[in-house]
């Protein structure tokens, strides 16, 4: 959700299900603070893959804790009653809508990466929603740290990368950000597209891994030892 949120910036979209204001506007001078500095850096620089290392590391300090904030506030209130999760879902699933219509409206010829890469973004934040819901938040974490610590670690890995590299080309393609190397753009929606699919594979493992009913069968055909 914060990527559709600070590209295209629908508030309404989002107060509709009661997040509450601060919220929103911490994540937004987060996203902005990225795009103002590690976003102009990689798109212009000469070393697009020494940049976009340094770059990450300094993307994922800035959002890493109002994203945190943003998500468990939603799903909290899901667990509660005060937002349903069918709301949740319709409308990262019409914000996402939106953002796909306006990069293929461009004509990039890479906008499919761009498209796929917030597809699997998107996969993501429903996982995790689904799951804390279900599991509520301890729930999910003692899962996580008893069967797939690595996984959802490289998982994690994966997915700042994906957001990063997106985020980054989007906001050129989408013309938020003028100047850049038009080289820069084309591998970073290359490379949207390579995480994004890496991210999708963690997904998957991990949930054969957080469902009891799945892990209880891996380990009682000795996939996973006990």
């Amino acid at each position: 959700m914060e990527l559709a949120l600070v590209v295209k910036q629908p508030i309404d979209y989002v107060t509709a299900l009661g997040i509450p204001r601060d919220l929103i506007d911490s994540t937004l001078s987060a996203f902005r603070d990225a795009l103002d500095n590690d976003v102009r850096t990689i798109l212009n620089a000469d070393n697009l893959s020494n940049a976009f290392l340094t770059n990450l590391l300094t993307f994922t300090v800035k959002i890493i804790n109002p994203t945190i904030k943003l998500t468990q506030y939603v799903s909290s209130n899901i667990a509660l009653g005060r937002i349903s999760i069918n709301d949740f879902s319709r409308v990262e699933l019409e914000l996402g809508k939106e953002l796909a219509r306006s990069i293929r409206s461009t004509n990039y010829p890479r906008a499919e990466d761009l498209i796929y890469a917030l597809s699997i973004l998107i996969e993501h934040d429903q996982w995790v929603m689904d799951n804390m819901v279900r599991h509520g938040f301890d729930g999910l974490m003692s899962r996580i740290n008893k069967r797939a610590l690595n996984e959802a670690g490289e998982a994690s890995a994966y997915l700042m990368a994906t957001m990063f590299a997106w985020y980054s080309a989007t906001n050129a393609v989408l013309g938020i950000v003028k100047e850049f190397r038009r080289e820069n753009l084309d591998t970073l929606a290359q490379w949207s597209r390579a995480y994004a699919e890496e991210l999708d594979a963690y997904i998957d493992t991990l949930d054969l891994l957080i469902s009891d009913e799945t892990y209880k069968a891996l380990r009682e055909e000795g996939v996973i030892k006990q």
